[in-house]
Formats: structure tokens, sequence, C-alpha cells
């Protein structure tokens, strides 16, 4: 089944989406095997409880945050978060008036994947490396249908894996930035 997508149209969307701890907040919601609190949320994030329940009901207004279910824990309801099964498009060459934000998220999403890479790499001996990170570079020379087969193979192979499980054991996290040169 395909993923529902969200596009970023409206500068309150772009606004929400872009807000560097909100983009934390998905980022550890994606890690997480289990829904999430507010509270599990605060405390890994050093963050109130309510100002975390802000930020969640931001997102979830946005449709990228969904409640999954809600609990009781003594005289009070919890409300447990997971990452919504939503794909994000930024429409990067849009020409609305966004695109310095566009660009800004983009630009931190990979720098902060790469800067927790080489926070990675540095646990580890240059022998361990392969095990624990990968980065790669190149270009590739691909006739249009060669083009179409890599960019679905790799989009189905991500989808199929996006969804933390009990059973995996490594969280791999990726930045794929493929354009035509």
């Amino acid at each position: 089944m395909a993923r529902r997508s969200i596009v970023l149209e409206e500068r309150k969307q772009i606004k929400i989406f872009t807000n560097p701890v909100r983009q934390e907040m998905i980022r550890l919601l994606r890690l997480s095997e289990v829904p999430l609190t507010a509270k599990d949320l605060a405390d890994r994030l050093y963050l109130s409880p309510a100002a975390v329940q802000h930020h969640l009901k931001k997102l979830e207004e946005i449709g990228v945050v969904e409640v999954d279910h809600h609990a009781r824990a003594g005289d009070m309801e919890v409300t447990y978060y997971r990452d919504a099964d939503v794909e994000v498009q930024l429409q990067m060459g849009r020409n609305d008036g966004f695109q310095g934000e566009r660009e800004a998220l983009a630009a931190n999403l990979v720098d902060g994947a790469f800067r927790r890479f080489l926070a990675a790499a540095q646990q580890h001996n240059e022998n361990e490396i392969s095990e624990y990170g990968a980065m790669l570079s190149g270009v590739l020379h691909l006739s249009p249908e060669d083009r179409r087969i890599l960019m679905e193979q790799v989009g189905q192979f991500l989808r199929s894996h996006d969804t933390a499980k009990a059973e995996n054991l490594e969280h791999w996290e990726y930045v794929i930035l493929a354009y035509r040169a």
C-alpha cells in the first residue's frame, strides 16, 4: 500500500514542520519501537511535558504525528503518540515564497544526519565502521528506465523497513540525495 503524501503548501504548515524541536521529536518517534507519551519525549529532550504536548498537537494538526492510543496511569489518562505513516513532500523546486524555509529544512536534515553519522563513526575503529555507517558518493550513468527502476526499488525497500519493530535489532538513519546532473 502506498503511503499517504502530505504536501507542505501553507506558511503555517511549513513553520510547524521546520521547527528544530519538532524535527527531533519526529526523529525520536521514528526510532522508537513503541508509541511514546509527551513525558517520554520530554525526558529525552529535556523539555517540560506541557511544551512537548504543545509541539505534538501542532505536528498532529499537519498530519505527521498521530495518537496511537490512550491509557490510564493512576487517575490520569495518558496519550501515546506515533509517527504517522506519511511521506512529507517538500516540493523543493516550487517557487512560492517559501523556498528559503524548504532549503533550510533540507539543509538541517542533511546536516543533522551527517553530524550523527560522525558521532557514530567516532565511537568505532576503522575496521568496525562499515557495520555502523556508510557514506557513498559518486555518479551513476542511467537510462530513464534504469532511473525509474532504481528509484522504485530504493523507495520500496525503504518503505518496507521504515517501521521500528521489536525484532529489529539495528536502527539505521539515512539521507539519500540524488539528482540529474
